[in-house]
C-alpha cells in the first residue's frame, strides 16, 4: 500500500479505492455523520474549482486528517457530479481532476508513471538502462494532442508499433487517458437519491449556473457569428473544445475552416481554443493561419456533411430536420439566418 499522501494526490488509483474499502466509512456515514462534514465541503470545492478553473484545486496534505478528507472528497464529488446531470459539467469536472493530477505527475519518477499507465491500461515500455520510454501506437493516437506538430506521428517515428516519448510526454498522455476514463465512468452512473437529498442545494446551484452559462454561450456571438445558428456538428465540436476535450484534428480543422468562411478573424478563433489544458497560442495561431490562408497560399474549405460523417464528427443522433435537407454545414447556417428573417 502506498503512503497516505500519495493516495490523496491520486484518488483514482486502485490502492486508494482499496484504502477506502478497508478503512473508510459507509456511504450513509459519509453523507451524514459530522466527522465527514469537511470531506463533504471539499467535494463541492472540487466541483466549483473544476467548473471555474478547470482544476479541482490544491489543498493542504500536511497531516493524516488532511489526506483522509481529500481521499473521501473524491468519490463524493463524483457522485454529486452525476446528480448534476449535465454532460458539459461531467466533461469539465473530469478535465479538472485530470489536470490536477497532471501537475503532480510532472514531478514523479518514471517507475511511478509506468505504474499509473498500467492502471489506465496503456501499453508502455521502459528500458531502465537507456531510460527510453515507448508507447503502443493505438494508445498514443487515442490520447496524444496530435493537433501540435511535435506530437504528430510522422515526427515521432514508429518501430514495431511503438513510438518513443519523453517522461513529460507520458504525463500528458496520462492526463488525457484519465480525463476520458473519469468522464466515461460518470456517464455510466445514475444519481443516488440519498446523495441528491444531501447536496440538493449545491446541485441546484450548479444546475442554475450551467443554465445561465449555456444561455450566455448561445446568445453571445463569436465575433459576428451567432452560436445558436450553428449546425449540430459545429456546436458539438465547439462544446468539446470549451469543456477541454482533446478534439481530433479533423474536428478542429473543420471548425476553423467553417468560421473562416464566415469571415471570423484569427484572434476570435484563437479565443475558442484557449480553454485547452495545454493551449499554446503561438502554435495554435500558426495552425489557424495555415488553415485560413493567412500564412499560406491556400485557404482550406470546410468539409461537407458527407465528409463530416466519414470523419466521424457528424453527431447523427443530434441531427434536426434542417440537417436532413442540406449537404453542407455552411448551408445550415445560411438557412437559419433566412428562417429568422422570414
Amino acid at each position: 500500500m502506498r503512503e497516505l499522501v500519495t493516495l490523496a494526490k491520486y484518488p483514482f488509483l486502485q490502492d486508494t479505492r482499496q484504502f477506502i474499502k478497508e478503512n473508510g466509512p459507509s456511504i450513509h456515514e459519509l453523507l451524514h455523520d459530522p466527522p465527514y462534514e469537511r470531506a463533504r465541503i471539499v467535494s463541492i470545492e472540487r466541483l466549483d474549482n473544476a467548473l471555474k478553473n478547470r482544476d479541482v484545486g490544491r489543498r493542504s496534505l500536511a497531516n493524516e486528517s488532511d489526506c483522509i478528507m481529500e481521499i473521501l472528497s473524491y468519490p463524493l464529488a463524483r457522485m454529486v457530479a452525476v446528480c448534476i446531470g449535465d454532460s458539459f459539467f461531467k466533461k469539465r469536472y473530469a478535465l479538472g481532476e485530470a489536470s490536477h493530477v497532471y501537475k503532480y505527475l510532472l514531478n514523479e519518477t518514471t517507475p511511478f508513471l509506468l505504474a499509473v499507465a498500467q492502471e489506465l491500461e496503456l501499453t508502455v515500455q521502459h528500458n531502465p538502462e537507456t531510460n527510453i520510454i515507448k508507447i503502443y501506437f493505438k494508445d498514443y493516437l487515442r490520447n496524444a494532442p496530435t493537433r501540435y506538430k511535435e506530437w504528430k506521428m510522422v515526427n515521432r517515428g514508429i518501430n514495431k508499433g511503438f513510438l518513443t516519448i519523453s517522461q513529460k510526454d507520458l504525463a500528458r498522455i496520462l492526463l488525457e487517458s484519465l480525463r476520458e476514463r473519469i468522464n466515461t465512468e460518470l456517464i455510466s452512473r445514475e444519481c443516488d437519491k440519498n446523495v441528491y437529498n444531501v447536496f440538493s442545494t449545491d446541485i441546484q446551484r450548479f444546475q442554475n449556473m450551467l443554465a445561465l452559462q449555456k444561455k450566455k454561450m448561445e446568445t453571445t456571438p463569436v465575433g459576428k457569428v451567432s452560436i445558436e445558428k450553428l449546425p449540430p456538428c459545429m456546436k458539438d465540436i465547439l462544446s468539446a473544445i470549451q469543456s477541454g476535450e482533446n478534439v481530433p484534428h479533423m474536428g478542429r480543422f473543420s471548425l476553423v475552416a467553417f468560421l473562416s468562411s464566415l469571415k471570423l478573424n484569427t484572434n476570435d478563433i484563437l479565443k475558442l481554443f484557449s480553454t485547452a489544458p495545454d493551449y499554446q497560442e503561438d502554435k495554435t495561431r500558426y495552425q489557424v493561419e495555415h488553415i485560413t490562408g493567412a500564412s499560406s497560399s491556400t485557404e482550406y474549405k470546410c468539409p461537407g456533411c458527407e465528409k463530416m460523417r466519414t470523419y466521424g464528427i457528424c453527431p447523427v443522433d443530434k441531427m434536426d430536420e434542417l440537417c436532413k435537407k442540406i449537404h453542407h454545414p455552411l448551408s445550415y447556417y445560411s438557412n437559419k439566418w433566412k428562417q429568422e428573417k422570414q
